[in-house]
This record gives C-alpha cells, sequence and structure tokens, in this order.
C-alpha cells in the first residue's frame, strides 16, 4: 500500500528559556503553492520564448523577400547597363570611333540569374561603378566625336534643289557640246523645271559666291565646310548674297536662262575637295 500523506503537521522550535513555538502546516498546500510558484514562472518564460521565435521568424521571412526583391531589382539594373552600354558601343560605331576597350563592371550575371555566390549589393556596386564610366565616356569622348560626325553628315549635300515637277537632262560626265562639235566633260546634273521655280540649298552653309560669271551666268556657291561646295548656275535672280549663312532647303535662287545656256534649266554641281563629283549619289 502508498502511504498517505498526513493532512497536517506540526513542527515545534525551542529554545532555552522560553516557550516552544509551534508551527503548524498542511503538506498538500505546500506543495501546491510551490508547484504554483513554479508553474508561473515556466508559463512567463514559455511564452516571452514564443514570442521571440515568432519574432524571428517573421524577419527571417522579411529579410528573404527583402534579398529576393533586392536581387530583381538588381537583376534589371544590370541588364538596362548591358543595354546602355550596348547603345553606347553604337553611338561610337556612329561617330566611327573604334570599339570600347573599357573595364567590364566588377560582377557580371552569369547565364540562367544570379547565383547564390553573388550578392545583390555588390552588382548594385558594380552597376553604379559601370554606369559612372559609361557617362564619363560619353561626355569626353563620344559626345564630341559624335557632334563632328553629325555635323559632317549635316554638311553632305542631300536631296534635289528643285521641288514639284521637273525633269533630269544632261547628267555627269562626257557629253555631246549643245555648242557645237566634239564632246565635253559636264561636271553636274542639269534641271528642267518651269522659268523662276525656287531653288533649294541641299545643305547648310556659308554663300562664297552670289553673281554672274562666265558660262555659269547668274550662280551661286555655297561652301558647306568638310570639304563640300555645291554650285546653282543659270538663274534669273539670286536669292542670297555673298557671306550669308544658308540652311538646307534655303532658297539661293530661281531658275533661269542666263549665261551659257540653251534654255531655262537649273545647272547643279558638287564639288568634294575642290573636284566635281557626280551629284546622282547624294540625290537621296
Amino acid at each position: 500500500m502508498s502511504r498517505r500523506i498526513p493532512k497536517q503537521y506540526t513542527i515545534l522550535i525551542s529554545c532555552t528559556g522560553r516557550t516552544p513555538i509551534a508551527l503548524s502546516f498542511q503538506p498538500k498546500l505546500v506543495i501546491g503553492t510551490v508547484a504554483v510558484a513554479i508553474a508561473i514562472p515556466s508559463l512567463w518564460l514559455g511564452k516571452i520564448f514564443h514570442s521571440y521565435h515568432q519574432e524571428n521568424t517573421d524577419l527571417t521571412q522579411q529579410n528573404a523577400a527583402l534579398t529576393e526583391e533586392l536581387t530583381e531589382e538588381a537583376t534589371q539594373i544590370m541588364q538596362k547597363v548591358e543595354v546602355l552600354e550596348s547603345e553606347l558601343n553604337h553611338l561610337q560605331k556612329r561617330a566611327g570611333m573604334p570599339e570600347a576597350s573599357g573595364t567590364p563592371p566588377a560582377e557580371t550575371i552569369p547565364q540562367g540569374g544570379l547565383s547564390n555566390r553573388i550578392r545583390p549589393e555588390s552588382l548594385l556596386d558594380a552597376a553604379q561603378g559601370r554606369i559612372s564610366q559609361l557617362v564619363g565616356s560619353l561626355r569626353v569622348e563620344i559626345e564630341p566625336a559624335l557632334e563632328q560626325t553629325l555635323e559632317r553628315e549635316a554638311a553632305r549635300p542631300k536631296g534635289v534643289p528643285l521641288k514639284g515637277e521637273f525633269n533630269q537632262t544632261s547628267g555627269f560626265g562626257p557629253r555631246r557640246n549643245p555648242f557645237g562639235g566634239g564632246y565635253e566633260f559636264h561636271r553636274g546634273l542639269d534641271f528642267i523645271a518651269a522659268y523662276g521655280s525656287p531653288i533649294y540649298g541641299t545643305a547648310p552653309g556659308v554663300v562664297k559666291f552670289a553673281g554672274s560669271s562666265g558660262g555659269y551666268g547668274n550662280h551661286v556657291i555655297v561652301d558647306h565646310g568638310y570639304g563640300y561646295q555645291t554650285l546653282y548656275a543659270h538663274l534669273s535672280k539670286l536669292g542670297v548674297a555673298a557671306g550669308a549663312k544658308i540652311d538646307r532647303d534655303q532658297i539661293v535662287g530661281y531658275l533661269g536662262n542666263t549665261g551659257r545656256s540653251t534654255g531655262p534649266h537649273l545647272h547643279y554641281s558638287i564639288f568634294y575637295s575642290g573636284e566635281a563629283v557626280d551629284p546622282k549619289g547624294y540625290l537621296d
């Protein structure tokens, strides 16, 4: 049989010369009190531990989500940097510059995206450094070279100096002399249109000559820079004066029949580095 716990204990505390002190207590009550005293802190500690554990779990999930978001943004930024670099390489070719041999980014995107070995922060730092390099190259090298290229291309004559209805007659090269026997070298193109039709400059430039001289009659010569000059001859009336700056498609004169001419027409010549070239390759 199991031993029964007495309902009550009495403890006597005696001291010489004094009346003994009797302390009575119930074991069940003491055991219950101790159990409660132990349970309350245990429950409190358990609640705190659970709270910290849940908070740590939430922070871990938030950190993973932020890392994934940052990784995606880093990937997109690096891809945009690659696009920017490709565009700048295109501009370099457009400006007639050799291909860049610049420093590549410190980190690159491997096939299949970012790996666990590459931190998003490292990619963002690499992207920022590469962007700084590209912007510096754009400002210092590409932009000036591209501006010069655009100016050179703008100086190149383009198009026909007439608008509306017209016909081309004599071409560039050897032809029969319209004023006698034999052949001559025709240094331009002839266009027939209505008398007095406006004649337009085919590139921006400065009027080098505007007047009447020799077989060209009334004519205008425009210097476009970069070795290009154009001539508009047999005009009925001049539309510009020497020294004037003109834009492309600005009127320089009006079609006529002055000088060595067999009828109303425009003689149009293009010179490059002092030599006459076939305007046919500049009409488009």
